[in-house]
């Protein structure tokens, strides 16, 4: 069946509004940062968040009109196929704070800081598709063995329970729902397409959209890269009209020092990419964006398998297409990336490690019914070849690293491992944490008893050895329909947690997290 999204979450989703799908152009609206801090008042579906400085592109609102579109609500899925507000996949009421959390085992006396994982939360309770929901942060603070508060906030946007209608393109508006990212001291918050929002740590609210002082003139999408040894952050941004890819990087002060513009075929969905200490890796994957279905109402991303895969290797600091080495693979989609490096015993290939879905949405827009496993991807720049590999059977998504090993050689690596979920729209219900040793091909595995269910593990450094820390999840309990933040040792994985903080309501599965160290 097709299936339909409205027009409004589509809009709403990209940051287009209107006017902004008849020219690239529009995209580039932004105002000044953090001019007009937005609210960071408690919501709920009726306290909404329009705080945000809106400019108006040279255009009064009411010279947008919307000439020849469908409805603004296009027909919705079937309830039975809205897999994404049902059990722990639905959203939860309200903002929400509890403080001295009980903990069952020891908190590591290290720690001393802020875990915080971002998702989707529609705040009405409906949302067209899983990605389109309003975003919202759960963290739990840590401190001298103690958890000492838990709070759910929305991220204060300007979609926050708004319910749509036509006004000026802005890039500015997005749901701020994907991963979230601590630079330079600033919190923020992440989406597909569009501005992060800038976050206060002490108590999650939202100080309003940031955009680097107005230097960043284009959407950043959600999984930037730092680097360990220079404490530059890099990232790229795609675009529904041409150029359709920009890359950009910021330096350790969190001022943003170069923005380069790509020319790629057509305007294709790039979740993530990945950096060496050398170079920008970039994933040209058969995903395109499909004007025609948006402004139909229907989803606007589309599995183009005649688009063809590559992946292209820049310098970090390449001047644009010239600098840029593609290299075509066999097709397959990606949406995470685990890392990426120089060959150690070759500095001419670089090394890409991913999950690997060999299709994605081609049954439709809702389906994730094909597992991803982890995949090797090695890129000869001096002769222009490629090769690739899977590393293992089991299906994973999520994978992570030790980010001090950002962009080098790697030996571990963390995930999410899945059972076979083929036939099944839904991502299905991971069942374990997975450590892979990337010398020794030795995987470990935590795996859950019947029922819990574990989401993105972040790894949290406590020693010298690349293992050497902790990893921490959010694990929800179907018996009890509650939730806990469980800490492993990542030496150790297959042991219990170490500690398993109670938290005072389910929270439900999302997206990416980070931990928040204090200085």
């Amino acid at each position: 069946m097709t299936h339909k999204i409205t027009r409004r979450d589509f809009l709403r989703a990209t940051g287009l509004t209107g006017v902004s799908l008849l020219g690239g152009q529009a995209l580039l609206a932004c105002s000044d940062d953090e001019s007009a801090p937005a609210d960071t008042s408690n919501n709920t579906a009726n306290n909404t968040a329009n705080n945000d400085p809106i400019p108006d592109a040279g255009m009064e609102p009411d010279a947008v009109e919307d000439t020849g579109d469908p409805p603004m609500d296009a027909d919705e899925p079937p309830q039975e196929d809205r897999w994404w507000l049902e059990d722990n996949y639905a959203p939860v009421e309200d903002d929400l704070e509890a403080f001295d959390l009980e903990v069952e085992g020891a908190i590591p006396p290290g720690l001393r800081g802020l875990y915080v994982r971002n998702g989707s939360n529609p705040s009405t309770g409906l949302s067209s598709h899983w990605f389109f929901g309003d975003g919202m942060l759960h963290g739990v603070r840590i401190e001298d063995g103690q958890a000492r508060w838990y709070r759910s906030r929305y991220v204060q946007t300007g979609l926050l329970g708004e319910d749509g209608g036509i006004g000026a393109p802005d890039i500015r508006k997005n749901h701020g729902n994907t991963s979230i990212i601590q630079h330079a001291g600033r919190l923020l918050t992440l989406n597909e397409v569009g501005l992060p929002h800038h976050i206060n740590p002490e108590d999650l609210s939202t100080h309003g959209v940031f955009d680097f002082d107005g230097a960043l003139q284009g959407p950043m999408t959600a999984h930037p890269k730092i680097d360990p040894a220079t404490g530059h952050m890099h990232f790229f941004g795609y675009n529904f009209f041409a150029p359709y890819l920009s890359f950009s990087s910021v330096d350790s002060s969190g001022n943003l020092i170069r923005q380069v513009d790509l020319n790629t075929p057509a305007s294709t969905m790039m979740h993530d990419f990945q950096i060496t200490d050398q170079h920008a890796v970039f994933m040209d994957l058969p995903i395109l964006f499909d004007l025609q279905a948006a402004i139909g109402g229907d989803f606007p991303f589309a599995w183009r398998p005649d688009n063809g895969s590559r992946l292209g290797v820049m310098p970090l600091d390449g001047a644009g297409d010239d600098d840029v080495q593609w290299f075509e693979i066999d097709n397959c989609f990606v949406f995470h990336t685990m890392g990426a490096f120089r060959d150690p015993d070759n500095d001419q290939r670089i090394v890409l490690l991913g999950a690997r879905h060999a299709d994605m949405w081609a049954d439709g827009p809702h389906s994730f019914s094909r597992g991803a496993n982890l995949w090797r991807w090695t890129l000869d720049l001096s002769t222009g070849q490629s090769t690739e590999e899977a590393i293992d059977d089991r299906f994973i998504e999520f994978p992570q690293l030790n980010l001090s090993r950002q962009g080098l050689s790697m030996r571990y690596g963390y995930a999410l491992g899945y059972s076979d979920n083929s036939g099944a729209d839904s991502p299905g219900d991971p069942q374990a944490l997975l450590k892979y040793d990337l010398s020794t091909g030795e995987v470990q595995e935590h795996r859950f008893a019947q029922g819990r269910v574990p989401g993105e593990a972040v790894f949290v450094p406590g020693g010298e050895g690349e293992d050497e820390g902790w990893l921490m999840t959010y694990v929800y309990d179907k018996a009890n329909n509650s939730s806990s933040l469980d800490i492993f040792d990542a030496t150790n994985l297959q042991a219990p947690p170490v500690a398993s903080i109670k938290l005072p309501r389910r929270v439900p599965y999302g997206f990416h997290g980070t931990w928040v160290p204090d200085a």
